[in-house]
């Protein structure tokens, strides 16, 4: 985390303290957030980064204090003072503090801080572990402060060698992991992807168009896990990540640890459309 931070909109610093111990976020977990990158000093896909967060906001019932264009400034003046050219800024809304433990007393705190680059092991883009775990996130649609769930996994997933968790209904079907996105090519070569419970991905949202512009045939439908059993290739998306292809999951292997062209195909579409907006808002 870097030297400064804003709170509600006034420049910190990180090393003092910040809130109040009675926000709601601490007390009750009552809060959202969400985690953009910056690349080359710039917001990437600042709009739909901004539509989501606030859409987490309105279904939390979390008042924003701040419209779209203040929110772009903040950040913006934060990625100055921290002198950013690479990395990430991370948006905190809580409930706000309460004097009774429960009820909110007045507005939300928002504090938004900023990260450098951080990277994958070169070996998770050869191909990484899911576990299933059966469980649907209370609102897939908010990006919520509670990751406990997965959080309680921690020890397994060591263990086991697997990097997450991969959300499955009682039907064994597919939603998400706890962090990214989730895709299959499927063994008709159509690029599938979960299309409820949950959260939607701004890197997903990409993906999905690249696909469409160098013509791969693309569902947004619900698969079950015999259907990633099949799968000619499967892998997952997010802010961090980008594409990183998933190669087990529990103990069965995709495809012999295949990953198919197809993959490689999408990142650098993907990579085009990245530098494509930093050249539109430089």
């Amino acid at each position: 985390m870097h030297k400064f931070c804003l709170f509600n909109g006034e420049v910190k610093d990180t090393s003092q303290p910040i809130f109040q111990i009675n926000d709601l976020a601490i007390l009750r977990g009552y809060g959202i957030f969400d985690f953009m990158p910056i690349k080359s000093s710039i917001p990437l896909f600042f709009d739909d980064y901004w539509k989501r967060f606030s859409n987490s906001a309105r279904i939390t019932g979390l008042n924003l204090q701040f419209s779209q264009a203040e929110f772009r400034e903040q950040i913006q003046t934060l990625v100055r003072k921290n002198k950013i050219n690479d990395g990430y800024c991370r948006v905190i809304l809580t409930g706000g503090y309460s004097s009774n433990g429960f009820s909110p007393d007045g507005t939300p705190n928002c504090v938004v801080t900023t990260m450098g680059e951080f990277g994958y092991d070169a070996s998770e883009y050869k191909g990484t572990k899911l576990l299933t775990l059966l469980f649907t996130r209370e609102n897939p649609l908010v990006k919520s402060l509670n990751y406990s769930t997965v959080l309680m996994q921690q020890e397994k997933l060591k263990s086991e060698g697997a990097s997450d968790v991969l959300y499955i209904d009682q039907n064994s079907i597919v939603s998400e992991s706890s962090r990214a996105n989730f895709f299959i090519l499927n063994s008709d070569g159509i690029l599938m992807t979960p299309g409820t419970n949950i959260l939607p991905g701004i890197t997903r949202k990409n993906v999905l168009a690249a696909a469409e512009k160098i013509g791969i045939p693309v569902k947004i439908e619900d698969f079950n896990l015999d259907e990633v059993r099949s799968a000619q290739s499967a892998f997952m998306t997010s802010t961090t990540k980008n594409i990183m292809p998933v190669t087990k999951v529990d103990d069965f292997v995709i495809n012999e640890e295949k990953i198919v062209q197809t993959i490689t195909d999408l990142q650098a579409e993907l990579d085009r459309e990245i530098n494509r907006y930093i050249a539109e808002h430089s």
